[in-house]
């Protein structure tokens, strides 16, 4: 018995010793131009591990210096150059075809959008990333294309507020699953129309089923044993390979031209249709947290509340007897605490690293540092939202007035809620319209308090397995919605001054 005790502990001794030895000998072989490693206590996956234990504060956690810009942390045989610098930002968006998005675009095709051959093939040899990014950013852009969409989302927004709150009665809900479900139908009707695939009960919780299971699916450590996750996609491929086959009149441009790009670049219909069924992915993943986020942050301070809800009431709702209206240019334009709030919200639960693959050796910072070719490169938002070099004194702070403070402010490569530059989300306009219109319309005709006690929970859990910028709370929370009183009647929307400015005046630009 001794004897196996002790020849297990050696086995182990030597296991130990050669992972040590393996990650000296890979670090041997670093270039003294390249960012500084970061040693993990454990070698080799010392960093994979700290990365699925701490999720974004990870880069916090192991980065005790703030002089430090970028540095290179191991795993395996790769690296990943981690630049929690918004100095060098600009260096690196100049190499956008050295340090290129594109490889990401095409692992999405293909694992989560299930492209044969052939359409990987199209993904990674012809233009179509550019053609499809061009039409992406063209039929999300402010002006009227935009102004059809946020209204049919607006108006199925007025119904599921309807729906919980036309009897006036308190209501017990789950905050999570409700923000998901209301997010769901209103972009589902600026997308897709008014008779879209998330009508049905079971592509709608097929897609919620299948996203469970989309960070497994595209890392290829795929846990999902029974295929569920597959299953799930199945369903949410059939229901669009419906809605392709007779796409009604009221579909938005952006269905349409991402529609007609890919048929014109060679894609089946089927594969086309496939490619379609991704788009929710990037409709609702971040959209949904960050609602649930900015309304547990603005609920959850009274005086908050009570500011946000006076603002809005005097710069963007009318009221004439039983009739209230919201107008959406007024919203956007001239309720700059709501905007901040919600900017904030997005700065401190932010966790997203922008990830850029090192397609050949690169030098940056006048030939100062250099990133090989094969490995990877990430800008973890969290870091930099978090720096007080970037955000001063108070930058672990949430401060609602921030983005309103010039003193305090900060956006482009500072705020990388949307994305680092050049690579913003294109339907940022769309989600922070819908996400300010469901905000504004619970602050002025509820209250809400958490089902549970009176007091909000301060640091909720988090999911940290999702795929997404702004990550779910690991429980939902279930709350009382009550009516207020005052506020009950028909309520409509309307888009407003069309002379002025349609565009939600955004850190990122």
């Amino acid at each position: 018995m001794i004897n196996m005790i002790t020849t297990i502990l050696y086995a182990l001794l030597a296991v130990v010793s050669l992972a040590y030895l393996a990650d000296y000998l890979l670090a041997w072989n670093d270039d003294p131009k390249e960012p500084p490693r970061l040693r993990a206590r454990i070698p080799l996956i010392g960093h994979l591990i700290g990365i699925i234990v701490n999720g974004p504060s990870y880069h916090s956690v192991i980065r005790n210096d703030e002089t430090t810009e970028i540095y290179t942390l191991g795993i395996l045989n790769y690296k990943l150059y981690t630049s929690v610098s918004t100095r060098l930002l600009p260096l690196i968006q100049r190499q956008s075809r050295a340090l290129s998005f594109r490889p990401m675009i095409q692992t999405v095709a293909r694992k989560w959008g299930d492209a044969n051959d052939e359409t990987d093939r199209l993904f990674r040899e012809t233009d179509l990333i550019t053609e499809f990014s061009h039409v992406m950013k063209t039929s999300l852009a402010p002006g009227p294309q935009l102004d059809e969409m946020n209204m049919r989302m607006a108006q199925r927004a007025l119904v599921d507020l309807d729906l919980l709150l036309g009897d006036g009665k308190d209501k017990k809900i789950k905050l999570l699953e409700w923000a998901r479900f209301a997010i769901t139908q209103a972009s589902s009707c600026g997308v897709y129309g008014n008779k879209h695939p998330f009508l049905d009960d079971k592509v709608y919780e097929a897609f919620w089923a299948w996203h469970a299971h989309l960070s497994a699916h595209i890392s290829g450590i795929n846990f999902d044993i029974l295929s569920h996750g597959y299953h799930a996609r199945a369903v949410v491929f059939a229901a669009h390979a419906k809605y392709c086959t007779s796409i009604p009149p009221d579909t938005s441009s952006l269905f349409l031209s991402r529609w007609q790009c890919l048929l014109s670049s060679g894609l089946s219909v089927s594969e086309a249709s496939k490619q379609q069924a991704t788009l929710p992915i990037g409709m609702l993943s971040n959209t949904v947290p960050t609602f649930f986020w900015t309304i547990y942050e603005i609920f959850s301070r009274p005086a908050l509340l009570s500011s946000i809800r006076s603002e809005i009431l005097t710069f963007a709702i009318t009221t004439s007897g039983p009739r209230h209206i919201l107008n959406l240019t007024n919203l956007k334009t001239s309720c700059p605490l709501l905007l901040s709030t919600f900017q904030e919200t997005q700065r401190t639960r932010h966790i997203h690293a922008a990830i850029r693959k090192v397609t050949t050796n690169t030098l940056l910072d006048s030939g100062k540092l250099l990133l090989k070719e094969g490995n990877y490169l990430q800008m973890p938002g969290h870091a930099i939202h978090y720096s007080q070099s970037t955000y001063g004194p108070t930058a672990r702070d949430f401060v609602p007035e921030r983005f309103m403070d010039p003193n305090l402010k900060r956006g482009g490569a500072d705020f990388l809620a949307w994305g680092a530059p050049p690579h913003l989300c294109p339907a940022r306009q769309f989600a922070a319209t819908e996400i300010l219109i469901l905000v504004a319309m619970l602050v002025v005709r509820t209250d809400i308090h958490p089902a549970e006690g009176t007091e909000w929970e301060e640091k909720p859990g988090l999911e940290f397995a999702d795929p997404v910028t702004v990550l779910n709370p690991k429980r939902d929370v279930e709350v009382v919605v009550r009516v207020r009183g005052e506020k009950q009647g028909r309520w409509e929307v309307e888009m407003g001054d069309g002379s002025r400015a349609s565009r939600v005046p955004l850190a990122s630009g």
